[in-house]
């Protein structure tokens, strides 16, 4: 018998005319399941989806198996888990999202850290010294991991920008991502927010291979 969640995303597929695979179905019914949300619930959400929302086994999809903001044990398997997931969706449903893992950065633990992320995302940019930032050009939310050019990267963004200790010089976009180098936001944090952040996001994207499109989202 298949489990419930899984099945009320067959009926839900089937009723915006396409077919979920059981791979699909199975992956985001485990993520759940993983991820401890109450069985019963999920499958009212699935079922009350219709044909004018099929955009909603996506919506599902994506709210499942984010690091959200957690590190440590288990968030290199939800990543790498809602990465499957993600695909088997899209490929099930006939469309394709712009990116692949949602990489959330808590404020809480890396106030500083995500505060700097907040600014380039909405147009603030820094270069060190002075210390204030200028408005400018947005930097990507989505950015795509290229660790072969990590090191040319963050020689590139931090050129001319010298250390300032006990404060580190933050990039963002990472120099792990293409989008990162030349032109990224460099700014001055606190060395353990930098280090901390910058650890948990290597270590959750670890198992991800280069190409994946990750989201960059600050809670």
């Amino acid at each position: 018998m298949s489990h419930p969640i899984a099945k009320a995303l067959e009926e839900a597929a089937a009723r915006v005319g396409r077919t979920l695979s059981k791979d699909a179905a199975k992956a985001v019914s485990d993520m759940y399941h993983s991820a401890g949300h109450g069985t019963a619930q999920v499958v009212k959400n699935i079922t009350e989806a219709d044909a004018r929302h099929a955009h909603e086994l996506v919506s599902l999809a994506e709210k499942i198996a984010k690091n959200d903001g957690k590190t440590g044990r288990g968030s290199r398997r939800r990543i790498r888990q809602q990465a499957d997931a993600r695909s088997k969706i899209d490929a099930a449903l006939g469309g394709r999202r712009d990116y692949d893992v949602e990489l959330v950065v808590d404020s809480r633990k890396y106030p500083e850290s995500a505060q700097h992320i907040h600014e380039a995302q909405s147009g603030v940019s820094f270069s060190g010294p002075p210390s204030s930032g200028v408005p400018g050009s947005p930097h990507p939310t989505v950015l795509t991991i290229d660790r072969g050019g990590a090191d040319a990267r963050r020689t590139d963004s931090l050129r001319g920008i010298a250390t300032a200790p006990p404060l580190d010089r933050d990039e963002y976009p990472p120099a792990m991502f293409k989008e990162g180098g030349t032109g990224a936001s460099v700014k001055y944090i606190p060395e353990s927010d930098n280090r901390g952040s910058g650890s948990a996001m290597g270590s959750a994207l670890h198992s991800l291979p280069d190409g994946t499109r990750v989201k960059i989202t600050v809670r």
